[in-house]
């Protein structure tokens, strides 16, 4: 009888642990929303002409460069917002992203693109950083090659869970030009 109750709390607490949806089953949705949604706009004009640029003008950025950017990104954060968020939070790219985000029936929480050093270009909410070169997001994906997605673990956030999953942003070509991260809410996939 006590083994029957330790077995039976052992379950309780696994299914408990558990998200609605289970690392193979949330990873099987997801690809499945890439291929269906996400892909049609991945390559848009206005997607990589963004990135294209960005890539252009920071072409001559040191990692020091980068460095003082980044802080000043969080400094701005703390003050919400400054010249640097603004610019990247209110220009073509954002407003186009937001427009995907508003279209996805509440799938999509937010996105994010970087380009080819890890720099936000555009985005539908905020960031912490501007630099995300440094995180699996970027490296997983940009670093890895033109097809690569890195799809992460769901994690609970505002009532909802939430799945990173983010892919290179490369031309028809497969020449990697940067990253792009969306937070897709797997409890409203299908």
């Amino acid at each position: 009888m006590k083994k029957l109750f330790w077995f039976a709390a052992a379950a309780l607490l696994v299914v408990g642990m558990q998200t609605p949806a289970s690392a193979g089953e949330h990873e099987a949705k997801i690809q499945k929303y890439i291929d269906t949604n996400i892909r049609s706009w991945l390559g848009s004009d206005e997607l990589l002409r963004a990135v294209h640029q960005q890539n252009i003008d920071n072409m001559g950025l040191t990692d020091s460069d980068i460095s003082v950017l980044d802080k000043r990104w969080r400094a701005e954060v703390l003050v919400d917002g400054g010249d640097l968020i603004n610019s990247k939070m209110s220009n073509d790219l954002s407003t186009f992203l937001r427009g995907i985000k508003a279209a996805s029936g509440g799938v999509i929480t937010e996105i994010f693109v970087m380009d080819n050093k890890g720099l936000n270009v555009g985005q539908t909410n905020g960031t912490s950083d501007y630099m995300q070169g440094d995180e699996a997001k970027w490296q997983k994906t940009y670093l890895v090659g033109s097809k690569a997605v890195f799809i992460d673990d769901v994690e609970e956030e505002d009532g909802m869970h939430i799945s990173q999953t983010s892919l290179t942003v490369a031309r028809e070509n497969g020449y990697s030009l940067g990253a792009v991260t969306i937070g897709i809410n797997v409890d409203v996939l299908k």
